[in-house]
């Protein structure tokens, strides 16, 4: 079975693993500033059809909801999270820190139901 209730809790598939060995002593500037950001901002522009997009990364996943949360979501808008969500166990007090609340729900293996999300029906626990 694979788990996504922690993200830290594992490595990484064997062929990233193999990958990243064979670069581990390599010197690069890094913080996005290596040939292989750039390379993968190129990657990710081409996808998107878009050559004059900035491509910026974030050094993790809290970081990244973070930064989602707080610029997509409007000042009283929060997030549903099913209750045993890695947004709502592990990263709450940084989403919460813009404001935001993390209303978590009941689920059933994980999932949230789409009955349980009638306006009606959530309320804050």
């Amino acid at each position: 079975m694979i788990r996504f209730n922690c993200d830290y809790n594992e490595g990484t598939h064997p062929a990233i693993l193999e990958r990243l060995s064979k670069t581990n002593m390599e010197q690069i500037p890094g913080y996005g500033e290596d040939h292989y950001c750039r390379q993968a901002a190129d990657l990710i522009r081409a996808k998107c059809q878009a050559p004059q997009a900035a491509v910026h990364f974030l050094v993790g996943g809290t970081q990244t909801n973070l930064t989602v949360i707080a610029s997509a979501l409007k000042p009283y808008q929060c997030v549903l999270s099913a209750d045993s969500g890695h947004i709502n166990v592990h990263e709450t007090g940084a989403i919460e820190a813009t404001g935001h609340r993390i209303i978590p729900l009941p689920a059933i293996d994980g999932k949230i139901s789409a009955a349980r999300l009638n306006p009606l029906q959530v309320m804050p626990m």
